[in-house]
């Protein structure tokens, strides 16, 4: 009983630690806001939306970007072989609009992924001093764009992502993305980010807006052209370059809506697994055991322990979900379906496991209709797994 309670004990430890370090980094965290001035000239900014088969969501996009008062903008729809009209979709909410361009694209090169060519073929024709790469799904509320810019030349920054605000669904979608984001703010410093001294970057897929001369000084697109977290290899690639680069909370300017299901969920899961399939199967099980044991910890010494052990997992539960709290309102200003953290943690989990299984088993990942060897997506990692 003695041994149980000591490893109970450093399990409430251990999350203790962890919703301590949340609480920190979400501390450092800052908003996009309106302080900065506006610059003498506005820039071009060209934005880049790669898409496929976003039929659905696509149009509110388009729709919203060219709604933001924006006074010197291009928005280029690269269409990646969709096959639910989605390019049809972007020109119709475009309506006209001279500010739009739609590329279609039938044939995926040898070599690439679907999405990082698509980002490529936007970029040839672009225009812009900046380029904003965004998601198919994403919403910009009206002054967005300005006050990304301003706040870029006033700091002197060369990429600035935005995290947005996920949009409300089931709750216990919520309650996985709350995980999710948990989880990358323990692991990601907004401070160490934006600090020269820092070897940390951070890019977002919603928002990655970067300066045309900061990528010109990198390697290129081409690079990351089987890299499956492009978002955030492009922000690693553009400082270690040189380039400054910054983390923002986005919430009140842009939004995303996460999975709309559990089964969607998980096919969206299958994607990353290339990093996790990389992992030795003994080291991936013990991560994955060491988390559930992180989890249960506290609500076993709660359960089993003596009265100094009750007293720590209930102090370690209680500021875990704090945390948990605390990372949904900062990021969509909401916080009840956090309380769910324990299910969220168990699909999310899940989830992860699931998707590594599958791509261990068929050798690779399929990913926007095309399938990817693991041995092919491994030569192209920038991101270590």
């Amino acid at each position: 009983m003695a041994v149980l309670s000591a490893l109970l004990a450093v399990a409430c430890l251990a999350v203790l630690f962890e919703a301590a370090v949340l609480l920190r980094h979400l501390g450092h965290l800052r908003g996009l806001g309106a302080s900065a001035p506006p610059p003498a000239r506005w820039p071009r900014v060209s934005v880049i939306i790669a898409a496929r088969d976003e039929a659905r969501d696509v149009g509110a996009a388009v729709a919203s970007h060219l709604a933001d008062d924006y006074p010197e903008l291009e928005l280029i729809v690269v269409d990646d072989r969709s096959g639910d009209g989605t390019g049809g979709m972007a020109a119709r909410a475009a309506a006209g609009d001279r500010r739009f361009t739609l590329v279609r694209i039938d044939e995926l090169p040898d070599g690439w992924l679907g999405k990082v060519h698509a980002m490529e073929r936007g970029w040839q024709r672009a225009t812009g001093e900046w380029v904003l790469f965004s998601d198919a799904d994403v919403k910009v509320r009206p002054g967005t764009l300005r006050r990304a810019v301003s706040h870029c030349l006033a700091e002197g920054l060369d990429l600035l992502a935005l995290a947005p605000a996920i949009e409300e669904g089931s709750a216990l979608i919520d309650a996985v993305w709350t995980v999710f984001l948990g989880v990358l703010m323990v692991l990601v410093d907004p401070r160490a980010v934006r600090s020269a001294r820092s070897g940390s970057a951070m890019g977002v897929g919603a928002f990655d807006l970067v300066r045309r001369g900061a990528l010109e000084c990198t390697s290129g697109l081409a690079d990351l052209r089987m890299e499956t977290g492009d978002d955030v290899a492009l922000a690693l690639m553009v400082k270690r370059a040189g380039g400054r680069v910054e983390l923002l909370g986005g919430g009140r300017h842009l939004s995303v809506p996460m999975y709309r299901s559990v089964s969607a969920f998980l096919e969206g899961m299958e994607k990353h697994a290339s990093h996790t399939a990389a992992m030795p199967l003994p080291a991936f099980a013990a991560a994955l055991a060491l988390i559930w044991w992180v989890v249960l910890g506290p609500v076993l010494a709660l359960l089993l322990g003596p009265f100094w052990l009750r007293l720590l997992g209930a102090t370690a539960l209680l500021l875990h979900t704090a945390g948990e709290v605390a990372t949904l309102r900062s990021n969509a200003h909401r916080w009840a379906s956090a309380l769910l953290w324990p299910l969220g943690a168990l699909l999310f989990s899940y989830g992860l496991a699931r998707a590594t299984w599958l791509a261990r088993r068929n050798g690779g990942v399929r990913w926007r209709g095309t399938f990817y060897p693991l041995s092919d997506l491994a030569r192209g990692r920038r991101i270590a797994p």
